[in-house]
């Protein structure tokens, strides 16, 4: 991915505490051609720690080797050392999704179950880009459980990792890169997004609203209607080439074209 030009991403970002929960443990990062949500858990084991530490170390050391995978993973170690210098606590930890944009394609990475989006507003077509680490994927995957079974498992919140897990030595770091369209956009978000509302009921959403903030917050609103058990939070970032249309298509206005 050549990321030494500028890359020119319209972008918005929203995260609420939901309905349930008294902190929001979620962190984000949006900037430099980098776009994350780490989903911190543990609660009083201060999830909100280990999910402030990926966010930094991530975006520093991705800006040092331009590497996704390699910074996920120094914050994966990150956390454990913290945990045990006395910041935060032993058991906290993070999901998390990252990705990053180049002028004309984009990269996706993630641990854990925070997801990302595909919005194709041509089409008004949602496309899941990232595949859940969890039991539940792992039982559907293998034909133990339809996925119409999956939605009512009493295990369909167990994630199979997570970074500062101190039973695994490196994290699996998935990825998935893509080539960018004028009239896409990816959506990040952490599960309590992806828990409570359907991809109809967001797909609904993303055809109805034009601004990309109000976008956002229609979703949180229907993650909170349904009970909004988790802290939600979103970001949208919209395809370079979308910038570089619309500019095209003002100057053909102005020359007449």
């Amino acid at each position: 991915m050549d990321i030494s030009a500028e890359t020119t991403c319209n972008f918005a970002h929203l995260t609420d505490v939901g309905c349930v929960r008294d902190l929001n443990e979620d962190s984000l990062f949006c900037g430099d051609a980098l776009w994350l949500i780490a989903d911190g858990m543990g609660g009083h084991a201060c999830g909100e720690v280990a999910s402030a530490i990926a966010a930094e170390s991530i975006a520093e050391v991705y800006q040092q080797t331009g590497s996704l995978s390699e910074a996920i993973q120094c914050a994966h170690h990150r956390i454990i050392e913290a945990a045990q210098d006395g910041t935060g606590q032993t058991g906290m930890g993070t999901t998390v999704v990252a990705m990053t944009s180049g002028q004309s394609d984009y990269e996706i990475a993630w641990v854990g179950d925070s997801r990302a989006y595909l919005w194709d507003g041509r089409r008004g077509r949602l496309s899941q880009l990232t595949e859940d680490h969890s039991l539940i994927v792992r039982l559907v995957n293998s034909g133990l459980i339809s996925a119409e079974e999956a939605k009512s498992h009493p295990q369909r919140h167990m994630i199979t990792q997570c970074l500062g897990s101190v039973e695994i030595e490196s994290v699996q770091v998935d990825s998935y890169h893509g080539q960018w369209q004028p009239h896409q956009s990816i959506l990040l978000c952490s599960d309590g997004l992806s828990d409570d509302v359907s991809e109809t009921e967001i797909t609904q959403i993303l055809k109805e609203e034009t601004d990309h903030q109000e976008k956002l917050s229609r979703l949180v609103e229907a993650a909170k209607l349904a009970g909004g058990k988790d802290n939600i939070s979103l970001i949208l970032v919209d395809s370079p080439l979308a910038a570089t249309q619309s500019l095209w298509n003002k100057l053909k206005s102005l020359i007449g074209v």
